[in-house]
């Protein structure tokens, strides 16, 4: 029997073929009616025009130049190891770059004394909420660079007793924070949005977290520090190891104001007496190395933080300088019904948030990390509808305020990152949002490699100048 199968084959290739040159067709009328363009690939060509309208790609930043003594122009070309996200810097050298920050790590990568601690400022929402990423990060930083302690503590939230970095217990005070609107005052708020009142003395206390070892940096620090705003003047009392204890009076003042005690401790409490007395926080921490303060807030999409009042944010720039402020948000502002529309306007709203910190930290580097992915079982990829386009306002957010800029998203493994770690790694939970302190520290292992490239990348720079 004759096979003609081939004859089916022909007909569909002259069919296709017959199609794919409707498109070049030009359009035509027949009296007064124009007729409809014949285009097959319109469909691939408007998912192209879409992708293009909703992802913004920011133009490379110009090439860092870097100078000899004599002021001739060196060939320099940053080198990011394989597999190591790149840390774009948008400044071209300015303040808000990170060359600052580089700065500060590379005295500290020479052994050289920086005359302080080199503080971090992370603020985030729930992804780094109980030190879940940023206590990996902290660690791997002062294990590199040097450094002691936790940071940062917030007086009295209960959120801080699931840190698996310090275990901490308090009384006689009562939380006030920007998710709680109907007792928060913005205008009593620290940093970190949140403010502390006291309910007669108020008492603070804080060991190493007993059933991890995990984080052998945060079990002793050098300084024990209280961050405070007393009009009516107050009495803190600093105990720590080996019975030694200092009582130190804070002068009434509308500002912020630092009162600590020096010495090498595990233990620390802290009791405060006082009038018209306002807690913001703690820290523990060394007296040179790295310290990261963990600004976490559940919820947030990071745009209240335009809100804080910009004396007091100088106020802090004085009483503790940070060398380093990231925001790392967005999980918040996206959801499946996400528009370009929306996250413009969102993108909006965080500028003013970077210029107001710019304004009130002026040589502090900053740095723009991406929204992290956000799994989705009904998106083909994995992903979220709106987080690939999120992230790319994000960088055009970092170009435009002239500041830095990581792609966190790309970082973590791209489209599909968050089911698959979850699923098959059990780094995460189900609602494919957050991670685990598994996951966290797959997630700071990235952050960690990329800040250690860029400050090598800096080093460089400089030896070259300095020929």
């Amino acid at each position: 029997m004759k096979d003609n199968t081939y004859k089916t084959l022909l007909l569909t290739l002259l069919v296709a073929l017959f199609l794919f040159l409707l498109h070049f067709l030009p359009t035509f009328k027949i009296g007064d009616t124009k007729l409809r363009e014949i285009d097959i690939l319109s469909d691939l060509a408007r998912k192209k025009k879409v992708l293009e309208e909703v992802i913004p790609s920011p133009k490379k930043p110009s090439t860092v130049v870097a100078y000899d003594k004599e002021g001739n122009v060196i060939d320099f070309k940053e080198e990011w190891p394989k597999g190591t996200e790149r840390i774009v810097d948008y400044s071209a050298g300015k303040p808000g770059g990170l060359d600052h920050f580089y700065g500060q790590l590379n005295l500290l990568a020479q052994k050289q004394a920086v005359g302080r601690p080199v503080r971090i400022a992370y603020f985030g929402d729930s992804f780094i909420e109980g030190d879940i990423l940023l206590a990996d990060l902290r660690e791997d930083l002062q294990k590199y660079y040097g450094g002691y302690g936790v940071g940062w503590i917030d007086a009295g939230n209960d959120l801080d007793q699931y840190k698996h970095t310090v275990e901490n217990k308090f009384t006689g005070l009562t939380e006030h924070m920007v998710k709680k609107p109907a007792s928060y005052d913005v205008n009593q708020a620290g940093i970190a949005e949140r403010y502390y009142t006291m309910n007669g003395q108020a008492t603070m206390s804080y060991a190493p977290f007993s059933l991890s070892h995990d984080y052998s940096r945060t079990e002793k620090w050098a300084s024990t520090w209280l961050y405070l705003r007393s009009k009516g003047g107050a009495n803190v009392t600093f105990e720590i190891d080996g019975g030694k204890t200092s009582t130190q009076r804070v002068n009434p003042s509308a500002a912020i104001q630092a009162v600590k005690m020096d010495g090498v401790t595990s233990h620390a409490t802290i009791k405060v007496n006082g009038s018209n007395t306002i807690l913001f926080g703690t820290s523990q921490e060394g007296r040179e190395g790295i310290v990261l303060d963990n600004f976490s807030m559940r919820g947030s999409s990071g745009t209240t933080l335009a809100k804080l009042p910009e004396q007091m944010l100088k106020e802090f720039a004085l009483v503790r300088p940070y060398d380093l402020i990231v925001f790392q948000f967005g999980v918040n502002a996206v959801d499946a019904e996400t528009t370009p529309e929306r996250l413009k306007k969102y993108m909006a709203n965080m500028k003013l948030v970077v210029d107001l910190f710019h304004k009130c930290f002026p040589e502090t580097s900053i740095l723009i990390v991406s929204s992290p992915d956000r799994g989705s079982k009904t998106s083909p990829d994995g992903t979220m509808k709106g987080v690939e386009m999120l992230v790319g306002y994000q960088e055009q957010l970092a170009a435009d305020c002239h500041v830095g800029f990581y792609n966190l998203f790309r970082a973590m493994g791209g489209p599909g990152t968050m089911m698959r770690i979850v699923d098959e790694q059990s780094m995460g939970t189900k609602d494919y949002v957050h991670i685990n302190y598994k996951g966290g520290k797959y997630v700071s292992e990235r952050i960690f490699k990329s800040i250690v490239a860029g400050q090598k990348n800096y080093l460089r720079r400089e030896n070259l100048t300095e020929q």
